[in-house]
């Protein structure tokens, strides 16, 4: 397995690169192939929006390193949409390092991190269509516990009792 490190993104300091791993990975965020959106529109979608009423002090994202290159990302927001729940907005890994155990690692150190911030459930949100990624999921216990309509397509929501 890859060695990696997961550390808190300084949103300031390492945009750059987040900015850059986020239009290097069309694959996953297919809505900016036809219109490149700015530093500004990156920052806003997945650095600082939250939900109406929600604290951004609940948003942690985290860079996923390998060396000093930023690899993946992690965004959790916690006590969504309730207390004691988490909600896993984006668990994404660069397109060069996918198939070597790097997400599956990540994800075991959000259920241990969820767990210490006594965290009960962990939520998140994935288009229907994305087998691989529900398959993941599900491979994790997740289970759909509901399904939306959107203009992504059908999104499942799914949920795991830790």
């Amino acid at each position: 397995m890859i060695p990696f490190k997961l550390k808190l993104l300084d949103k300031e300091r390492e945009f750059n690169p987040f900015y850059n791993f986020i239009m290097g990975n069309t694959d996953h965020f297919r809505d900016y192939m036809e219109v490149v959106p700015s530093f500004d529109e990156v920052k806003e979608e997945f650095l600082l929006d939250v939900p109406p009423g929600i604290d951004i002090k609940n948003k942690e994202v985290y860079g996923v390193y390998r060396e000093e290159n930023l690899i993946g990302f992690l965004d959790i927001l916690f006590n969504y949409p309730e207390s004691h729940t988490c909600m896993i907005g984006y668990l994404v890994i660069d397109q060069n390092y996918r198939k070597q155990g790097i997400g599956q690692q990540v994800y075991n150190h959000a259920v241990a991190y969820a767990k210490e911030k006594d965290m009960r459930k962990i939520r998140l949100s994935v288009i229907k269509e994305n087998k691989p990624a529900v398959r993941m999921w599900k491979k994790q216990g997740f289970e759909t516990i509901d399904e939306e309509v959107t203009e992504y397509g059908t999104q499942l929501m799914m949920e795991i009792r830790l």
